[in-house]
């Protein structure tokens, strides 16, 4: 297979016995893995974690040269490649994973009995690999987005198929049964190329293309496929063409577009939920030439609480993108880094992750194994010290409407949990002992917060979880 339209430039590179430059990379920036083709190459998905592991797919690579799934410690070792595609099982992941606890859930683009794309599920530790579906083109076909879990279905989106050959959105239960295509798209908007996400007992999702400015719509529709609706058309000014996924503070949805905006090199948004309070936070490149801040947008926003963290694949000093994060405000926004260098990494096609203390995600290209693309992570706290001895739990679900499962490896003798929001206020704290917590929602309103774990030791893991 054959990369094209790679953007070749130059970043400097910090750590990696490499050439040397001086520019704005941070030694809070490192590289933790460099993809070499055969464990896989050119990711562009996002990573999901178990609090030990990343998990991660790449739609090349693998024995078969159709792409593979793959794990690595979130501090660059014990890199494995749990399965390799093979056209039958699939072929062209170009999603992310999702979990239930107990198997990671994805889809392929292409492959499997009629070469539409399908469903699988595996073990983490690669075993257990199963179709659970296949994709025909009537019930939708070449997914491009991944899917979600609310602990009954997964709910997923198809770039192309169903009946208007636009699209669907659909839902299927983890044991392959129970399929259902929701809403076919086409006209409130079609071509999807992002996934869903559920906030306030509604699914919320972007288009590429359709709607009264045909460069793209945000939709919402229950989870039973009614009360399905267009709530906002993007028109080129206030963006265009969304390739990620929205997300929620309970509040707002807050999102990018690849294109539109004043310089028509994407922008960021945020909007409410019924479709009022529509405002473009930021138009990259606001210099108005070169994209020196970033352009083209693929990716989704994350948070930490205080601010929201994006990449774009172009653009920037080197051409190759940058890293930034930017207040829910519009303002304050801020360059972290600047990609492009064939050995660094560059075009972030991805959305990041956040585990607390570090932001983790994948560049498309670059690396020192022959520009196949990095595995990489950024420091948000400088002075961070790694201990891959930490608490190790699994929430599921997450996100989650009422209730959610804390389970540990092993049973804890003292620890404290807190939950923070958005804002940073103490929601809960929790003194536990045990291996299983069942945490309600509570009073807790829809949106984002941040699971706070301390041992008898002081280790401290932070963790993301939503209510839906």
């Amino acid at each position: 297979m054959k990369k094209s339209n790679l953007l070749l430039a130059v970043i400097c590179i910090t750590t990696f016995n490499l050439q040397f430059l001086t520019c704005s990379c941070s030694a809070q920036y490192a590289r933790i893995h460099d993809f070499n083709g055969i464990d896989g190459s050119w990711p562009r998905g996002s990573l999901i974690s178990d609090g030990i592991f990343l998990y991660g797919m790449t739609p090349y690579g693998g024995t078969n040269d159709m792409g593979l799934i793959f794990k690595i410690k979130s501090d660059g070792t014990e890199y494995n490649s749990l399965f390799s595609f093979d056209s039958i099982n699939g072929s062209d992941p170009l999603g992310s994973l999702v979990s239930d606890g107990n198997f990671l859930y994805g889809m392929t683009r292409f492959g499997g009995t009629n070469n539409m794309g399908l469903i699988f599920k595996i073990k983490t530790d690669g075993t257990s690999y199963s179709k659970l579906y296949d994709f025909t083109g009537i019930n939708g076909r070449l997914p491009y987005g991944s899917l979600i879990y609310d602990g009954n279905f997964l709910y997923g989106m198809t770039q192309s198929g169903g009946m208007w050959g636009n699209g669907v959105v659909f839902k299927i239960k983890p044991d392959g049964t129970g399929d259902t295509v929701l809403l076919n798209l086409g006209f409130i908007g079609g071509y999807p190329q992002g996934s869903l996400v559920l906030a306030g007992g509604f699914l919320y999702g972007m288009t590429s293309d359709g709607g009264t400015g045909h460069v793209g719509t945000i939709i919402k529709l229950k989870p039973d496929g009614s009360e399905d609706t267009t709530v906002l058309n993007f028109a080129g000014a206030n963006g265009a063409e969304p390739f990620g996924d929205l997300i929620s503070d309970g509040t707002f949805l807050y999102g990018m577009t690849a294109q539109g905006g004043s310089n028509n090199f994407g922008t960021i948004f945020k909007i409410m939920p019924d479709g009022t309070g529509y405002s473009r936070l930021f138009d990259f490149d606001p210099s108005g030439g070169n994209g020196v801040n970033g352009k083209t947008p693929k990716g989704s926003l994350v948070s930490d609480g205080s601010f929201l963290y994006g990449a774009t694949t172009a653009g920037g000093a080197y051409g190759g993108g940058v890293l930034f994060k930017i207040k829910p405000d519009g303002t304050m926004f801020t360059k972290l880094i600047d990609f492009g260098n064939t050995g660094d990494g560059g075009s972030v096609s991805g959305s990041l992750i956040y585990d607390g203390n570090f932001l983790y995600g994948m560049t498309y290209f670059g690396g020192a194994m022959g520009d196949y693309g990095t595995i990489f992570k950024y420091a948000l706290t400088t002075g961070i010290t790694e201990n891959n001895q930490e608490t190790n739990f699994i929430i599921s679900p997450n996100p989650f409407s009422s209730q959610t499962t804390i389970t540990f490896n092993e049973e804890q003798k003292n620890i404290s949990i807190k939950i923070m929001d958005v804002l940073g206020r103490q929601i809960k704290s929790i003194d536990f002992k045990g291996r299983t917590l069942i945490l309600e929602k509570g009073e807790m309103k829809p949106g984002i917060y941040f699971l706070q774990i301390s041992d008898e030791i002081k280790h401290v893991v932070n963790r993301k979880i939503v209510v839906e």
